[in-house]
């Protein structure tokens, strides 16, 4: 799917999906960070990871999904 996405679709397009795999890996490392914090007995602490990781996740999709609405899929 990400090799169509990143085939038939224009420079926009390609830009979208670039900034959204950027927002996934901050998502990713949100997470991981909130886990620790919240391992090492800050849990109240936490709730900037959760926000960051939920923010980051919905727009990554976003973008993906609009850059898939730009591109001629086959």
């Amino acid at each position: 799917m990400w090799r169509q996405l990143l085939q038939y679709t224009d420079t926009a397009g390609r830009a979208m999906v670039g900034f959204a795999a950027v927002l996934l890996v901050v998502a990713v490392v949100s997470f991981i960070v909130g886990v620790a914090q919240a391992a090492s007995g800050r849990a109240a602490t936490t709730l900037p990871y959760w926000l960051t990781t939920m923010g980051c996740a919905v727009v990554a999709g976003v973008l993906v999904y609009l850059a898939s609405r730009r591109g001629k899929l086959r």
